[in-house]
């Protein structure tokens, strides 16, 4: 009896034992598992799914020369008997005015070859406007704005329709004189500058106010102008974007790139620095609300823009960037560590210890 008594307590001293070394094992894992989800560690899977945000696109672009700039001076005092434009241009052309065009025609011959542009808007009128001023050769190639007034006589007012409207009231359009023939000219030039002014009366409220711009290559290609948005809200004919309105489709070239000169961040002016930083300089515009006001480093950091907090699908440069490794690609590297050594090195910076 006592034989069988000891066997029994043996056997059971055995089995607490086992059941000791399997408890201390469960918990040893139960702590690594824990310790891996609080340093962001998942072996073992989660159903938590992260979804990687697409990098941001860079935009091509393209320098183009543009010889021509007009503005409105002063809008809110222009009538149809007095508008008064600031027109400034490095080149000789021909400027023609326009009142009460039909938008629908004037679209189709924007759109059409050089040639047809310019016989039918230049030479040979054939758009259907209400009025056509003649066309004027001016020789002013001083860089410098000069005011040109423009009226038409409010006595026989225009016939514009009730809104929504198929009339522009104005349309200016400003054609180089200056180039060679047509077969020596680079397709890439601007030709023309088309300006649609809208003017205030009694049936449309809309404050005066330059509704588009689009330059006129030789090569054919039309594209619009919208202006880029900085710090000091201010926007020149140096700081606009030009979009591509050929076969419905959108694309972005630059302009005329800001001047950029190798300086000292201490020398860099408050409105060209980086509105996150402050200390390097702005070098990209964001998509598609265009505002001028970021640097690479801080662009790279970034979902929303700083200034109106819109989502950015793309940027361009506005002035060149030092070639530098890719921020992202620092950061994402490949983990051929093996499963045990990354426990132990979750272990080790949890306890503070050292290699």
């Amino acid at each position: 009896m006592v034989a069988v008594l000891t066997a029994a307590l043996m056997t059971a001293a055995e089995i607490s034992t086992l059941f000791s070394a399997l408890g201390v094992i469960v918990c040893l894992i139960c702590m690594v598992v824990f310790i891996s989800r609080v340093n962001g560690e998942e072996f073992f899977g989660t159903s938590v799914v992260h979804v990687a945000q697409p990098p941001v696109a860079q935009v091509s672009v393209q320098k183009v020369a543009v010889p021509f700039s007009l503005e409105l001076h002063r809008p809110e005092e222009i009538k149809f008997s007095d508008v008064q434009l600031k027109i400034k241009s490095d080149v000789t052309y021909t400027f023609r005015s326009y009142w009460g065009v039909m938008q629908d025609h004037l679209h189709s011959l924007m759109g059409s070859p050089w040639s047809s542009f310019y016989l039918d808007l230049i030479e040979e009128c054939q758009l259907s406007a209400e009025i056509v001023n003649d066309a004027e050769r001016c020789d002013d190639s001083s860089r410098t704005f000069k005011y040109k007034t423009l009226s038409h006589d409010e006595s026989s007012p225009l016939n514009l329709g009730t809104s929504p409207r198929k009339k522009y009231p104005l349309v200016v359009c400003m054609v180089r004189e200056d180039s060679p023939p047509l077969e020596e000219v680079d397709p890439s030039n601007v030709g023309a500058l088309i300006t649609i002014i809208h003017i205030k009366d009694t049936d449309c409220q809309v404050p005066t106010c330059i509704l588009h711009q689009y330059l006129k290559q030789y090569s054919g290609q039309l594209t619009r102008l919208q202006a880029l948005y900085t710090q000091s809200n201010q926007s020149s004919s140096n700081e606009e974007t030009t979009q591509d309105v050929n076969d419905d489709t959108k694309g972005n070239s630059d302009v005329d790139k800001v001047d950029s000169e190798d300086s000292d961040d201490n020398d860099i002016p408050i409105e060209e620095a980086c509105v996150v930083c402050q200390t390097n300089r702005i070098t990209r515009a964001l998509l598609p609300c265009r505002h001028v006001c970021v640097c690479r480093s801080c662009c790279s950091r970034l979902e929303t823009c700083p200034m109106c907090r819109t989502r950015f699908e793309a940027y361009f440069l506005v002035s060149p960037e030092d070639e530098e490794p890719n921020d992202q690609e620092e950061s994402i590297e490949q983990d051929t560590r093996s499963t045990w050594q990354r426990i132990c090195d979750v272990i080790n910076n949890t306890l503070f210890l050292e290699d």
